[in-house]
């Protein structure tokens, strides 16, 4: 690795080891009271109180900073409007619904389609982005985070590609409009592939209700008995229905009573 970068052996060590900056100790320092502030009072205060506090505690700190700090740490108060409520930034035309609510598909990685949600978690916010293969409802890539972005889309994709290995060519990529999957990253990363993508119609859910239904079911089946958790906590839960419930053992009746594994199996 030292030789393909060009450090030496010996630099690289003493990057290893070295000790933090005073700046980077100081910013830690600075977070982990921001976060234990937060959750004192209940993920309450927005970044401007939460900075008011930091100085009333004697941190020398300005809003735009206490801002990023929080938005990287993927912070958000309970006061604040869900993502989806809010215009979202410009990006590339959405692009006509091709998908047209056919769900019924005859072979694997035909159809794709693809959906992020968010859950209030100890932290703050927790987004999760699925891309699931409509001809056997199997979730075949996930990825989770604190920041609900274009590259969660790319990472759960990856993860799907990885593990399906598709040709690409022929296949449909269905979404909704959000700026994430109308982000160039998103669309230069599907297009590269020769996949044809699809999007909802503005305002129209149930043109993507096999994603929107699956984030129910994890939602009410698994995630709502167990209150509030960290993200890790999530990520772990999350990963369990996904991967050891959802597509080895919870029966789908698009499916005749079968697992989606099972129905993979059986074709």
């Amino acid at each position: 690795m030292c030789e393909v970068l060009g450090v030496s052996r010996a630099g690289f060590y003493r990057w290893l080891s070295r000790s933090p900056s005073p700046r980077a100790t100081e910013r830690e320092h600075l977070l982990g009271f921001l976060l234990a502030e937060a959750k004192r009072q209940s993920s309450v205060p927005g970044y401007r109180k939460l900075w008011q506090a930091a100085v009333n505690a004697g941190f020398a700190c300005g809003k735009n900073r206490v801002q990023r700090l929080l938005q990287r740490a993927g912070y958000r108060s309970v006061r604040a409007l869900r993502p989806g409520y809010r215009r979202p930034k410009p990006g590339l035309p959405a692009l006509p619904n091709l998908l047209n609510r056919e769900f019924e598909v005859s072979k694997p990685n035909q159809v794709w389609v693809s959906d992020i949600t968010q859950v209030r978690c100890d932290e703050g916010w927790w987004y999760l982005a699925i891309v699931m293969d409509l001809y056997s409802r199997r979730i075949v890539g996930w990825a989770d985070g604190p920041v609900n972005d274009s590259y969660l889309v790319e990472r759960a994709l990856e993860a799907a590609w990885d593990t399906r290995q598709p040709s690409g060519g022929g296949m449909l990529f269905h979404s909704d409009q959000g700026a994430q999957y109308r982000s160039e990253a998103v669309m230069r990363w599907l297009t590269k592939r020769g996949v044809t993508l699809s999007m909802s119609r503005r305002g129209n859910c149930w043109d993507n209700a096999c994603a929107e239904s699956f984030f129910a079911q994890l939602k009410v089946e698994w995630l709502q008995c167990l209150g509030r958790q960290s993200r890790d906590e999530l990520r772990a839960e999350a990963q369990y229905y996904i991967e050891e419930y959802y597509d080895d053992v919870r029966l789908h009746g698009a499916l005749g009573g079968v697992s989606p594994r099972t129905y993979e199996a059986a074709a």
